[in-house]
């Protein structure tokens, strides 16, 4: 490649570079982050029902009020990371999730802690987004599926260090220790992303700030490529408007509207299961770092899957692994309840149902990059997930009623498994259409 190319091309097309791995990574340990947050009061449940009295009904509640946030996270500030670049959101996420977890940690009461998840939810969506668009900017073609795929799957890998880390830390610690311990790992990559994530070369090419070419320059050396003397031409530039409306335009909608309706159902089923998973162990008669350890194994088959997906993404319609993701964790969730007769053998099970549920998590954010182009990533995976994540605030709500109304386990799984099975159905008449940008 040479200079005449332009930026952009280079990145597409040549080799990636540690630099550009390095991006990759520290967007896995971002998303990495939100698991562990997300998951954080699902791990802190136990104690929080015991020290406060509160009912399952009010459980579910509260286990649902991050993701609220996260619906207004995801929305406002996936878009913000296309209009006003990918970095400054990523910084911004970051330092709303700190505050909203140390927030969380010295919460007096459940209202206080219910406002505190809903602030943390609002950094943890617009991470979600940005991270997705900052990994898949600074990626190649050959490359840039799997590492979409591996970047979501930081968030089973975040669920599993955080359940591998709190199992002791819960038998010596109340159940503030989650939040606190949050709060420290999000702090911690306020710096790494400051340091080492540049802005991304399609956003600098696209919106054109001052010094834009200098900024260029300057990000082409540290990733090792090809110095360009100069932008590239307005007339080649991409001409994708950027905004919500431009996801429901001819080409765009139909793929806008099974997505979300894909990433709703699913993240229905998937918040049900590991947010009500340590209530449930313990219900059998397993302590809070019991019930942690499960919770572990699942993610553990999540971390499995994630990576699995994604390098076999690499040989097949990724579509085609979607829809037995979605049908085996289906199965996976409306059969646990006839597996807990053991610790065990929940644990087993578990682990092939997380295999299955976060391997299917992974797969959507390909979707995303297979489907908008780079103008549109930040607020396309936004909206979608922020559509998502919104309705997923019935995920675990709806199982607090079902729980307190009387209805057995069995049934409360086998209902809350229909999202996986549905948006299996629905991912069948996707036809994703990759956009490249025009150079």
């Amino acid at each position: 490649m040479t200079k005449d190319i332009g930026a952009l091309a280079q990145l597409q097309y040549e080799p990636m570079g540690k630099g550009q791995w390095a991006v990759v990574a520290i967007c896995i340990g971002i998303l990495a982050l939100d698991g562990y947050d997300v998951l954080s009061i699902a791990f802190a449940a136990p104690g929080i029902t015991q020290e406060w009295d509160i009912s399952k009904a009010t459980l579910g509640v509260v286990l649902s009020l991050e993701l609220m946030g996260m619906a207004v996270g995801s929305i406002i500030m996936g878009a913000l990371a296309d209009s006003r670049g990918r970095r400054p959101t990523l910084l911004l996420g970051l330092a709303i999730l700190t505050m909203g977890m140390l927030a969380a940690g010295i919460a007096p009461n459940v209202f206080f802690l219910g406002t505190a998840r809903v602030f943390t939810g609002i950094g943890i969506g617009g991470l979600l987004a940005a991270a997705t668009a900052t990994s898949s900017d600074f990626c190649n073609d050959k490359n840039r599926s799997l590492a979409v795929i591996l970047v979501a799957g930081g968030f089973a890998f975040g669920v599993y260090l955080g359940a591998t880390f709190l199992a002791p830390l819960l038998k010596q610690f109340d159940w503030r220790v989650t939040f606190y311990l949050g709060a420290l790992m999000s702090l911690l990559f306020i710096p790494l992303v400051y340091l080492f994530v540049p802005e991304t070369i399609s956003f600098l090419e696209r919106k054109r700030p001052e010094n834009a070419l200098v900024r260029i320059q300057e990000i082409m050396r540290r990733l090792g490529h090809t110095v360009p003397d100069t932008l590239s031409t307005i007339a080649t530039q991409t001409s994708e408007s950027v905004g919500m409306v431009s996801l429901f335009k001819p080409g765009l909608a139909l793929i806008t509207i099974i997505l979300m309706f894909a990433y709703l159902g699913n993240i229905g089923t998937y918040y049900y299961f590991v947010k009500w998973m340590p209530m449930i162990v313990s219900d059998f008669g397993h302590s809070a770092s019991e019930a942690t350890e499960v919770l572990g194994v699942i993610s553990l088959g999540g971390i499995i899957g994630s990576i699995g997906l994604g390098v076999i993404a690499r040989f097949l319609p990724i579509r085609a692994l979607m829809v037995i993701c979605l049908a085996s964790a289906a199965v996976g969730v409306a059969s646990f309840p006839y597996f807990t007769e053991t610790l065990q053998s929940m644990k087993t099970v578990g682990f092939f149902t997380g295999l299955f549920i976060f391997a299917a998590i992974s797969g959507f954010f390909g979707l995303f990059a297979a489907s908008y182009p780079s103008s549109l990533l930040g607020s396309g995976s936004g909206l979608v997930l922020g559509i998502g994540r919104g309705g997923a605030v019935l995920g675990p709500m709806i199982p607090g009623f079902l729980f307190t109304a009387g209805l057995a386990l069995e049934t409360v799984a086998l209902l809350m498994a229909g999202g996986s099975f549905l948006a299996g159905i629905a991912v069948l008449f996707l036809r994703p259409q990759p956009i490249e940008p025009t150079l």
